[in-house]
C-alpha cells in the first residue's frame, strides 16, 4: 500500500511540474471539493459576493468523491487533471475537506490554500482526532491527510482547540469567523418556507418534525422505528439522511424526504427536529427549533468515532436513547427554549453581522497579500473581534 501511494504521489507531483510552470493569475480564485457535484451553500454565498470584485477569475471544482482510494485516484483522475491545471495557475484554493490534489502536491509558494471546513462545529471527531489504529495512521501519513493549509476557518470559536486537533495544527492556525450559511439561516427563512409550500401545499399548517441523522459507519438506522411510533395523522415527518446514507427509507404516508431542497431549507419549515451528533443542531438553534436528540447508540458512538462535545450532559433535558421517551416529552410537555438557546450562545457566533462579507473580505486580503510569511497570530486576533467597525487588515 505504501509503495503504490508513494508511486502515486510521485508521478501526481511530476505531472504538476509541468503545469507549474505556467504564470500564476493573480486574481484567480479556485474552489475545489469532493463533498457535493455542485457547489455548496457556503461556497454559492462566497462566489456571489466575490463576483462583485472587478477582473476576478472564479474556478469551481466540485465532485462527489467516496471515501475510497479506487474513486479518489483513478476513477476521479480527469478532475484531478483539472484541479492541478488550476491550482498551479490560482493565487488561493479554498477547500471544505479533504482533497488529494490540495494536500499531496507540492504548490507553488505563491499559492494560499484556505480550509473552510463544510460543518459548523465538530460535535463529533474528524479527521486526525479519529485515527485510533495504526494502520489508519499510515494511510493518513501517506496521504497527506489535511497538509498544505495555510489558514483553517472555523465556524465555532469555542472548537477551535478541536479544529487544530482534527486538522493536525497548532491553535493559532485556526480562525474562526463562521460561516455564510448563518447569513443565509437568518435572512431567508420565510423565503424558503413559501417554496416548500408552493411545491407541496398539504405541508402547509401542519406540524412538521424532521429528522437528520448524522452519518454511521454501520449504515444501520432505526427509521422504520420512528415512523411506527410518531402519529402520522398528527404529525409530518421529513426524513433528511446524510448523503452517505445508503438504505431506503420506508414508503409511508406523511414521511417525506423533500431531496430536491436543502437540510437549511428544510429547516424553515420544521417545528420539531430530532437528530444526534450531527452539527445540524446548531443550524436549528439558529432558527429557534425545538431540538430532540435520538442517540440510541451514545455508549458506541462516543467511542468510535467520539464526540468533542458532551451532547448528552449539553442537551440533558431533551437527549434520550428510547424513542418512546423522546416523542412522549415532543408530543404533551412544553419546550424548554433555555436549553436550546444555552447551546446556541456557547458553541455558535452571537454577534449580529455578515459573515459572508466577513469571509470575503478575509479571502481578498489573502489575494492581495505579497508577502510569503504572514504571522497568523497577529490577525487572528483582529478577526475574532468581530467588530464590523474596524478595518480588518493584514498590514
Amino acid at each position: 500500500m505504501k509503495i503504490l501511494i508513494n508511486a502515486f504521489k510521485l508521478m501526481l507531483n511530476t505531472f504538476y511540474c509541468f503545469f507549474k510552470t505556467l504564470p500564476t493569475d493573480k486574481n484567480k480564485i479556485v474552489f475545489i471539493s469532493r463533498q457535493t457535484n455542485n457547489p455548496s451553500l457556503d461556497f454559492r454565498l462566497i462566489i456571489k459576493k466575490l463576483s462583485e470584485q472587478d477582473n476576478l477569475k472564479i474556478v469551481t471544482l466540485t465532485k462527489r468523491i467516496e471515501k475510497n482510494i479506487f474513486d479518489m485516484t483513478i476513477k476521479n483522475f480527469p478532475m484531478m487533471v483539472r484541479q492541478m491545471y488550476h491550482l498551479a495557475t490560482a493565487k488561493v484554493c479554498i477547500t471544505d475537506g479533504y482533497n488529494l490534489t490540495v494536500s499531496t502536491l507540492k504548490h507553488k509558494k505563491s499559492l494560499k490554500i484556505i480550509q473552510l471546513w463544510h460543518s459548523m462545529t465538530a460535535i463529533k471527531k474528524f479527521g486526525h482526532q479519529t485515527l485510533y489504529k495504526k494502520r489508519d495512521q499510515e494511510i493518513a501519513k501517506y496521504l497527506n491527510m489535511h497538509k498544505n493549509y495555510n489558514y483553517i476557518i472555523s465556524g465555532s470559536e469555542i472548537m477551535k482547540q478541536n479544529f487544530a486537533e482534527a486538522f493536525g495544527y497548532s491553535k493559532n492556525k485556526i480562525i474562526s469567523l463562521g460561516l455564510p450559511r448563518i447569513d443565509y439561516l437568518n435572512n431567508n427563512s420565510k423565503a424558503n418556507r413559501e417554496i416548500i409550500y408552493a411545491k407541496y401545499p398539504e405541508l402547509k399548517n401542519k406540524k412538521i418534525i424532521m429528522y437528520a441523522p448524522t452519518f454511521r459507519p454501520s449504515n444501520k438506522y432505526q427509521f422504520q422505528k420512528l415512523i411506527n411510533k410518531i402519529d402520522l395523522n398528527k404529525y409530518v415527518l421529513i426524513i433528511r439522511k446524510h448523503p452517505n446514507i445508503k438504505c431506503e427509507i420506508p414508503i409511508h404516508k406523511n414521511v417525506y424526504e423533500l431531496n430536491e431542497f436543502g437540510s437549511l431549507q428544510i429547516l424553515s419549515v420544521a417545528n420539531y427536529l430530532i437528530t444526534d451528533y450531527s452539527a445540524i443542531i446548531l443550524e436549528g438553534a439558529i432558527l429557534n427549533i425545538k431540538t430532540f436528540l435520538w442517540i440510541y447508540d451514545y455508549e458506541n458512538y462516543s467511542k468510535n468515532p467520539g464526540l468533542n462535545i458532551d451532547i448528552k450532559k449539553e442537551f440533558e433535558k431533551y437527549a434520550f436513547d428510547n424513542i418512546n421517551n423522546l416523542y412522549e416529552v415532543l408530543d404533551k410537555e412544553k419546550y424548554d427554549f433555555k436549553q436550546i438557546k444555552n447551546f446556541h450562545k456557547k458553541y455558535g457566533f452571537n454577534k449580529q453581522q455578515n459573515y459572508t462579507d466577513l469571509i470575503t473580505s478575509f479571502i481578498m486580503e489573502v489575494k492581495n497579500y505579497e508577502k510569503e510569511n504572514i504571522r497568523l497570530s497577529e490577525k487572528t486576533s483582529l478577526y475574532n473581534e468581530f467588530d464590523s467597525q474596524s478595518e480588518i487588515s493584514f498590514r
